[in-house]
């Protein structure tokens, strides 16, 4: 199966040349795209044999991955950064597990994480436990931006995102809908060049993106069990905030009974939504299971 290699790349003259090299050998094509760069980045890709598209200005990474995938001529699409964090050595064994049935192959950064940020190591595990929540399966790295599927498999995947939330909603997306997803440990290398990331900014859009995937994503059936959840939880808050402002103005509660009611109201809560989401992944999983047999 022809493997293309997508490299979004802004700005990334240093680090675009070592990750080209390093993945000349491993796939069928290259495909760079250049996303408004104002440094050398499109020069140093001329140097190479590779695909390259050139976006005027810069439209983020989400335009230049599409951009990258709507010229690509492999069955199997990799993604990858121009930050050369992510080591060519794992081609293989991504293309393998597509090969075996996997739909969604992920690069989890584990086993050298020390490379990452402190905050975007806190970031990264807050999010993976959350997509694992949404999603009902283990996900150890939801914002791997090394990944890989089959080419028709990029439009049920796709989702509406503009920036580095793309990849979260991608993973949570591809698990509600019952693909499976298979994760391979992977060496992450120290970052060449400047992070473009705002662990701040980039966090609050990636909570979000996780909260519309777990809505829109969610079938009616599941959501009829978990909108009785939100009462719950506003009357806990409710409750939890009176009994916060009794202890702090007057050092009593008039309400002694109000603590107990705020915890057992969103105990309640936690396990509809929980309820809904295995009753939702179930019924996906078995579409998937029924769409396979069709076949």
């Amino acid at each position: 199966m022809k493997t293309s290699l997508i490299i979004p790349a802004y700005n990334e003259e240093k680090g675009l040349p070592l990750v080209i090299e390093d993945y000349l050998d491993k796939v069928d094509e290259i495909i760079v795209v250049d996303d408004g760069s104002t440094d050398r980045t499109l020069e140093v890709a001329k140097k190479y044999d590779v695909k390259i598209y050139k976006h005027e200005t810069n439209k983020g990474k989400v335009a230049a991955l599409r951009t990258g995938v709507e010229h690509a001529t492999g069955e199997i699409i990799i993604f990858t950064d121009a930050d050369y964090t992510y080591p060519a050595k794992y081609v293989p064994d991504f293309v393998k597990e597509i090969k075996e049935g996997a739909d969604l192959v992920l690069g989890s950064r584990l086993e050298n994480i020390k490379n990452m940020p402190f905050l975007n190591r806190i970031g990264n595990r807050i999010f993976s436990l959350l997509a694992t929540y949404i999603g009902c399966i283990n996900i150890t790295d939801s914002q791997t931006g090394y990944r890989a599927f089959k080419r028709d498999m990029f439009d049920k995947l796709n989702v509406n995102a503009k920036g580095l939330e793309f990849e979260t909603k991608m993973t949570v997306r591809a698990a509600k809908h019952g693909y499976k997803i298979v994760e391979i440990p992977i060496e992450y290398r120290g970052r060449v060049g400047k992070s473009k990331l705002r662990p701040i900014r980039d966090g609050i859009k990636m909570f979000f993106a996780l909260c519309s995937v777990a809505y829109s994503e969610t079938s009616l059936l599941a959501k009829m069990i978990m909108i009785p959840s939100l009462f719950f939880i506003l009357i806990g808050l409710i409750t939890g905030s009176i009994s916060i402002y009794e202890k702090i103005m007057f050092g009593v509660l008039s309400h002694a009974y109000y603590p107990i009611l705020t915890t057992f109201l969103i105990l309640i809560a936690v396990q509809l939504i929980s309820v809904g989401l295995i009753i939702d992944y179930l019924t996906k999983k078995l579409d998937r299971i029924e769409e396979k047999l069709s076949k």
